[in-house]
């Protein structure tokens, strides 16, 4: 057996070097902080534990599948604790999927060195937030569709069902069934036998599966609230980012739209930020003024809408120069962003809100308060901020060589990955941009530090020329 440990890291020796560092990052974290790190939206997921109320801004798939049971057994500290282990496997399954798929070893080793190493992913582990748990549901779809060949339509539907429970955890989610549903209509070369018919009946499949769990969800929001819906933020997001552009005087607006639409000059408004717009503009407005049967959430959807309608290309523009951020070489803050500091390790406690509330939740689900081992905080921020984090522009190369791959590039039109390339470079770039579309977080750039480098070393793979070795003996699940 001891043998067989010792070939096994000798063939696999930069993992092994990359998980230990890995770990030791971890162990770091998990002394500097204790027992956890909480956020403002920390305590949204903690309040809702046994209520599970749909129609708060959060949906509630988090609580049910990760918080809520882990506290059944443990405390906070076990939260953060399983959600470091659950850090360290998605750096062995996206190693063991690139093998599978026939990248090389250290090319794979170096593809998941970022969701390792990364302190912007070590930091989002120790918080009590639902982002770690996304980023697993991504990885499990996309090994779900791609392990086995072709996914047939058992497959497809659990890939589908997987993707809605994801938007239950973060609703950015909701647009990757398009990338998933492409892949499955188009991945003829892991089995080019597969006729079109099966290929279809798979893609209806997953969209089948991902539209009957929405659906139920939706029918639980309105059992709660009266409407169907998945969160109780939607028409906050719109507004927050067409708010940034209307031209309130040039537009032909109602009174309703009239009263919410900021009279700030638009630089002015750029400088306060869509999350302003989201949750704070409301105390500036008169809604009193309001005609008697429009509520202030009409009316937002209303201008938002109008907007949308009058000035698509100033609301897209602002989308892609947002999706474009996150392949900046450095992490920067722009005016208006939400702070950047906020994704950073402190050597102090970082406090959301009062240190009052903060020891009522911890006294509550952990029995005791916080603390903070300085040398160990102060080693984490210096790594942090001293380079230890992945440059942006690694990324989009990572996204630039997938799509060169997808197109044909060099030899990937017979290597057997270009529908694979379209699966893991589209779900990442499909979630960036629908990140974008609501703002621009650092946070939210984690599915791409997860998937991108998958993605970019299957588009090298595939642009080299090195075919799968296990295409010609995988089945149809």
């Amino acid at each position: 057996m001891t043998g067989g440990v010792v070939r096994t890291l000798r063939r696999h020796w930069l993992l092994a070097l990359l998980l230990l560092a890995g770990v030791l990052l971890r162990v770091v974290v998990e002394i500097a902080y204790q027992p956890a790190l909480l956020y403002i939206d920390s305590t949204r997921y903690l309040k809702d534990l046994g209520v599970f109320y749909p129609g708060s801004i959060n949906p509630i798939g988090y609580e049910l599948l990760l918080l809520g049971p882990v506290l059944l057994v443990g405390d906070l500290g076990t939260v953060v604790l399983v959600q470091h282990l659950l850090g360290l496997a998605l750096a062995v399954a996206g190693y063991c999927l690139l093998l599978r798929l026939g990248c090389r070893r250290w090319l794979a080793a170096l593809a998941v060195a970022p969701v390792l190493l990364d302190a912007y992913q070590l930091q989002i582990e120790h918080l009590v937030m639902s982002d770690l748990l996304f980023q697993v549901l991504l990885l499990t779809v996309i090994i779900l569709l791609t392990w086995w060949g072709t996914p047939g339509p058992r497959l497809a539907l659990l890939a589908g069902a997987l993707l809605a429970v994801s938007v239950l955890v973060r609703l950015v989610g909701l647009t990757l069934v398009v990338p998933a549903a492409v892949f499955v209509v188009l991945a003829a070369g892991l089995r080019p036998r597969d006729g079109w018919g099966r290929r279809l009946r798979a893609a209806g499949a997953l969209v089948g599966g991902f539209v009957v769990v929405i659906g139920g969800y939706a029918g639980y929001h309105a059992l709660w609230t009266g409407v169907p819906g998945l969160g109780g933020s939607t028409g906050s997001v719109v507004f927050g980012r067409t708010a940034m552009v209307a031209e309130c005087e040039k537009l032909d607006l109602s009174r309703a739209q009239q009263v919410v639409c900021p009279e700030e000059p638009v630089p002015e408004r750029k400088r306060k930020g869509i999350d302003y717009y989201m949750h704070f503009f409301r105390g500036q407005v008169d809604t009193d003024e309001l005609p008697e049967d429009v509520t202030y959430s009409q009316a937002q959807h209303s201008l938002a809408f109008e907007v949308l309608r009058s000035q698509p290309l100033d609301v897209f523009g602002g989308v892609a120069k947002d999706f474009l951020k996150g392949f900046a070489p450095m992490r920067t803050q722009s005016p208006g962003d939400v702070p950047l500091a906020r994704w950073h390790f402190q050597t102090e406690y970082p406090l959301y809100f009062s240190e009052w509330s903060l020891n009522g939740w911890l006294e509550y689900y952990d029995g005791g308060s916080y603390s903070v081992n300085e040398r160990a905080a102060g080693f984490l921020r210096a790594y942090q901020l001293g380079g230890g984090y992945t440059p942006g522009t690694v990324l989009g190369l990572a996204l630039l060589v997938v799509i060169a791959a997808i197109l044909g590039v060099g030899r990937a039109n017979r290597s057997g990955l270009r529908a694979v390339c379209l699966l893991v470079g589209g779900i990442p770039s499909a979630a960036l941009l629908t990140a974008a579309a609501m703002e621009f977080s650092w946070r939210y750039q984690l599915p791409g530090l997860l998937l991108l480098p998958l993605a970019g070393a299957l588009g090298i793979t595939a642009v080299l020329g090195h075919r799968p070795e296990t295409q010609d003996s995988t089945t149809n699940r």
